[in-house]
């Protein structure tokens, strides 16, 4: 199976993200999200990668033309996915929405398109209930920020047929990165292991044990991460450590009950770098 056509569900950080990656591989890339500002938005985000490619002597100028020419955008969902080979749906993470999306796709894209879901806890099983052919739906996880990060997951389902997976795979590693292959559970591998650290290093905080500053310090420095949690938290987003959070909580028990802090900040909007502040602060 050869795939050349690429079609990104959601035009926000991660999807526009994933979309720069995979048209800096040599493929077509049509972004479809619910409003054309939303597009505008993601396009914006991805001429600025290009600029700092330039800048940063990772391409040319007339390299960076030719990748902007890879993009497309739509409204149109139904029609967008019409001639795709493979599908990422990246919208966030809720899951009557991307039944929506999977659904719409059932009935609209090609019978062997590979349709595939960014989440990042949630069960591909259950969106690929309600795909009339659920041996194609599978989970491509990428990680923030995508143009940055190696590690994709690859989910399979109960369901998920071996060629899709294998084509999926072989895929991943054609645009630059490094997947591994992961049973559908909740948090999938990476989550599983991150967020609980994260809803620990919250609840230090809370009980005065250490500040926001030495906590992510003590993670740095003595546990040898690139990055403490609270920023790793900030840089990835809180809203979306909250929902995975509250799918641990309903899947593995109350074990993984989310902070208040946790809580508050995203009712409040304060998500991260995304927003400009989250558990820090940040300047434009």
């Amino acid at each position: 199976m050869t795939i050349e056509n690429v079609v990104v569900i959601g035009a926000g950080t991660m999807g526009s993200g994933i979309a720069y990656v995979i048209a800096g591989s040599g493929r077509n890339v049509t972004i479809v999200d619910t409003e054309q500002s939303f597009l505008d938005k993601g396009i914006k985000r991805i001429k600025h990668k290009i600029r700092d490619g330039i800048e940063r002597n990772k391409m040319t100028p007339a390299e960076g033309e030719k990748l902007s020419k890879r993009f497309k955008t739509s409204v149109d969902l139904a029609e967008a996915t019409k001639s795709a080979d493979l599908v990422i749906e990246a919208v966030f993470e809720n899951m009557e929405v991307k039944k929506q999306i999977f659904n719409t796709l059932s009935d609209n894209a090609k019978a062997d398109a590979i349709l595939a879901s960014n989440t990042s806890t949630l069960s591909v099983v259950e969106m690929a209930s309600v795909v009339e052919n659920p041996d194609r739906v599978l989970g491509l996880h990428f990680f923030n920020p995508a143009e940055a990060m190696k590690l994709v997951e690859v989910i399979y389902g109960e369901n998920t047929a071996d060629q899709y997976m294998q084509h999926a795979y072989e895929f991943i590693i054609s645009i630059g990165k490094t997947p591994i292959k992961v049973k559908n559970s909740p948090g999938f591998v990476v989550n599983r292991l991150l967020v609980p650290m994260l809803n620990e290093a919250v609840k230090l905080l809370d009980e005065g044990v250490a500040s926001k500053e030495d906590i992510d310090q003590a993670a740095v420095l003595g546990s040898g991460f690139p990055a403490g949690p609270f920023v790793l938290a900030d840089m990835s987003g809180l809203d979306v450590a909250l929902a995975s959070m509250r799918t641990f909580e309903k899947e593995l028990g109350s074990c993984y009950t989310p902070s208040p802090t946790l809580v508050k900040l995203v009712e409040e909007g304060k998500l991260g770098m995304k927003t400009g502040e989250g558990f820090y602060k940040y300047s434009s």
